[in-house]
């Protein structure tokens, strides 16, 4: 089979914020948030934001390469494991208001990542667990089983270490998910503007 588990390496950041703005870039959300697409500010701030989790022993990347494209990078996944349970100073911060560059809508942006991090805080609180924070597979190679293969890969960590074993998806992933066990817990709407 042409397509290979590897773990990220620092030097791949950039494409994987290529890779997620291919992947997103037809989302209706997607357009609100960054209403002239991603641009070269955006794709800065959100590479240097993917770095500092990189940073973050807690935090894997893993991707998904095809051998038959020089190993070319096709989908990537990024999961936070928390093998102890965590003080609530650790997880319960207040979520800071971040600047996304100027060609972002920082304001819905804040409100939906302030609203996904409250369900978050809510449903694991500190509780030791595994969390797919992000999948992403390149529209040219979506149903090749790229993103069966990373989620695949954290559940069988999260099996390994006794967690639960939660994630945040989108309804485009919501299918693959569903086939590999995992159920619908919570649901964040957006109630989107007029357009």
């Amino acid at each position: 089979m042409p397509l290979v588990l590897q773990p990220i390496v620092e030097a791949d950041m950039e494409h994987a914020i290529e890779i997620q703005d291919r992947a997103f870039s037809t989302e209706l959300w997607d357009q609100i948030m960054f209403p002239n697409g991603m641009s070269a500010a955006v794709k800065t701030v959100m590479v240097e934001r993917a770095r500092k989790d990189f940073q973050d022993p807690r935090t894997v990347f893993m991707k998904v390469v095809d051998t038959e494209r020089n190993n070319e990078m096709i989908s990537f996944a990024r999961w936070s494991i928390y093998k102890q349970e965590r003080p609530e100073s650790d997880w319960n911060k207040p979520r800071e208001t971040r600047d996304w560059g100027p060609d972002a809508n920082n304001e819905a942006l804040n409100e939906f990542m302030g609203a996904m991090d409250g369900k978050r805080k809510k449903l694991m609180a500190g509780e030791p667990h595994c969390l797919l924070g992000l999948l992403d597979t390149h529209p040219d190679h979506q149903r090749r089983g790229a993103g069966s293969m990373l989620v695949q890969w954290g559940t069988n960590v999260a099996d390994e270490a006794g967690l639960r074993c939660y994630l945040e998806a989108t309804q485009a992933g919501r299918h693959l998910y569903l086939q590999k066990g995992f159920k619908d817990v919570v649901s964040l709407p957006l109630l989107l503007p007029d357009m």
